[in-house]
């Protein structure tokens, strides 16, 4: 089956389904990270909402639930499709990238988290975050929190359960990511990286399926773009082009 596609979507999650429970961001985090087993699917929501609605029906068909962090950009931010997406049992979240926005003014940024926070939180029950990396940009967004005191803000007069990067400890997670288009996870990222001891780099998607069927990953994170995931043939090569693009870019771009 060709990658990037719904159909090898809904295969990949029919192996993970086979041994593994699934728990949304914030069931994860209220648990107190004591569970032995699981897959946390985090969707990150940068463009094309339509996508991950689909995903979400896909999803919920299959009887798995998972995480949408959503940006708040124009296009992005579709109240009708997030309240679609949480009434189907999934969870929402807020993936911010304020300091990228305010060109690493951190007291700027944190009103500009409350802000968007808030017009979040009209709409869905949001509880965790996940920044946005932004790859065109010199500024981690996880660095509004490097200072306790705002740390302390976001989980005790925000409420928020917890920064998703910051509060879990992924020593002995699998980090599965389609970051750039690729499974190997230095190539073509610049952020989304976490501290795993677990090898997850894939040349293609066959290494990517033996590795899932052999269950030698027990705690698992699968992070995925819905924009790159297609259901037609000219969204997936529309969609192929821009990925290569961007990537070009990037390595220009330190």
């Amino acid at each position: 089956m060709r990658d990037y596609t719904l159909e090898i979507y809904k295969y990949y999650l029919s192996i993970f389904q086979s041994y593994l429970p699934f728990y949304r961001f914030d069931e994860f985090l209220e648990e107190n990270q004591s569970l032995k087993k699981f897959c946390l699917i985090r969707h990150d929501v940068d463009r094309k909402p339509t996508n991950a609605l689909k995903m979400a029906h896909l999803e919920h068909e299959m009887g798995i639930v998972s995480t949408y962090y959503f940006r708040i950009k124009k296009n992005t931010f579709i109240p009708a499709i997030i309240k679609e997406i949480e009434s189907l049992g999934h969870e929402i979240g807020y993936h911010y990238e304020c300091l990228s926005d305010e060109n690493g003014n951190v007291e700027k940024a944190l009103e500009l988290f409350k802000n968007d926070l808030s017009k979040f939180r009209s709409i869905a029950n949001v509880k965790t975050i996940s920044m946005h990396g932004r790859p065109l940009k010199p500024y981690d967004n996880r660095d509004i929190w490097r200072n306790a005191s705002n740390y302390n803000i976001l989980q005790k007069e925000l409420k928020i359960l917890g920064e998703i990067y910051l509060e879990i400890d992924y020593r002995d997670i699998a980090y599965i990511n389609d970051t750039g288009r690729n499974w190997t996870s230095s190539k073509s990222n610049r952020r989304d990286k976490v501290n795993s001891d677990i090898e997850c780099n894939f040349e293609n998607n066959t290494e990517l399926i033996d590795a899932i069927k052999s269950e030698r990953f027990q705690k698992v994170v699968f992070q995925i773009h819905p924009e790159r995931w297609s259901y037609n043939s000219v969204e997936y090569y529309s969609q192929k082009f821009k990925d290569e693009a961007i990537n070009l870019i990037k390595t220009f771009v330190r």
